[in-house]
């Protein structure tokens, strides 16, 4: 099989946009965003200096995963990655460059998230009151696909059964309950799930510039797979007690997403399992069709504490506390090495199927 993954550099100018897709965060954190649309119909997502821990290998992965699960499992918007020139001068909160992906409705049509339709629709089986989307954390699916909507509609049961399965391969620590959406008409009647996008916070991808904190929340994601029980002081260390109850949570909830769709989801397990095989076999053998390729005019170097300035600035409006972090983190930060990456990402993603491999047989 041929490299099909495309790792060249979109370039576009502001100025030449088509048009701009206007998205209402409905969410835990409210807000507008406004991302430039290009011929083609294709939305310029950019890295954004607040995000936490965010690279330009957040980019990257966008790219690697929305080409592996398209290829191996189910149709995915491809993302690519893209510069366009003139955005921070524009909006300053975001950087000008990031990727381009296909919109993923079609006139007429608009999302709903999950956090939307329970709010709209509750259920006793989804405790939607309790649900906080937290950063680099993993979220169980056990109750939303026990509620009642899915329940009565098992062919949107499955499908979402899948993109839980494939989160977890992804190693996605923020698949969080707005990053699943349906896509409704214009009278709000649900027609389909949308496809997967966001894959940004894949355990892979993160921390290129500090191996200790790589390895800790490749660790983390290990753990919430494995799901063994939490020991009572764990996370002593997280004094904040709302954060230490979502982190003893995500520690095991992995597991518990992967035990409940193999008793209740046999068809979509045994449809996984032979995909998974599929991808750990070409990984096998032609591991070089998996590297990243580096794009010569994309920005190479990575500070994961750069966004502690952009956080100051444009959450927190501390304009004194940005300009600390920005003298202490607002350098170009350490060269990506890909040789090394890519040797990482592989033996990562290989025990991670090995690991789901040993739940869902």
């Amino acid at each position: 099989m041929e490299q099909k993954a495309n790792y060249s550099s979109q370039i576009y100018e502001y100025s030449s946009r088509t048009g701009k897709l206007t998205a209402e965060a409905v969410g835990v954190v409210k807000g507008e965003k406004h991302f430039p649309i290009f011929a083609g119909n294709l939305v310029f997502k950019p890295l954004t200096k607040s995000k936490p821990f965010s690279t330009p290998l957040f980019a990257y992965a966008e790219v690697f995963w929305s080409w592996v699960i398209n290829e191996y499992f189910i149709p995915a918007p491809q993302y690519q990655l893209a510069i366009c020139g003139g955005y921070e001068a524009e909006t300053e909160k975001y950087y000008d460059y990031g990727t381009v992906c296909p919109m993923i409705y079609g006139e007429g049509e608009h999302l709903m998230n999950l956090l939307e339709f329970f709010r709209k629709y509750p259920d006793s089986n989804v405790r939607i009151n309790d649900y906080v989307n937290y950063c680099q954390m993993f979220y169980d699916y056990t109750e939303i696909l026990n509620a009642d909507y899915f329940q009565t509609h098992h062919e949107l049961a499955e499908e979402l059964a899948m993109q839980v399965l494939i989160s977890v391969l992804k190693g996605d620590q923020n698949y969080h309950y707005e990053n699943i959406a349906f896509i409704c008409n214009e009278a709000g009647e649900i027609l389909r799930l949308a496809p997967m996008i966001d894959h940004e916070f894949s355990t892979y991808f993160m921390f290129p510039d500090s191996m200790s904190r790589h390895l800790y929340w490749f660790e983390q994601l290990q753990r919430s797979i494995a799901g063994d029980e939490v020991r009572p002081d764990e996370y002593v260390d997280f004094t904040n007690e709302e954060e230490r109850r979502l982190m003893e949570k995500s520690a095991t909830c992995l597991h518990r997403n992967l035990v409940y769709i193999k008793e209740y989801y046999p068809k979509v397990t045994e449809t996984f399992l032979k995909k998974l095989n599929k991808l750990e076999a070409d990984i096998r053998e032609n591991k070089e069709m998996f590297y990243i390729q580096k794009s010569q005019t994309y920005p190479d170097h990575a500070n994961s504490n750069a966004y502690l300035a952009g956080k100051a600035r444009y959450k927190d409006y501390d304009e004194e506390k940005a300009k600390i972090y920005q003298d202490k983190f607002g350098t170009s930060g350490k060269e990506i090495n890909f040789e090394i990456i890519n040797s990482q990402i592989i033996y990562e993603i290989k025990k991670t199927i090995q690991q789901i491999r040993g739940i869902l047989k």
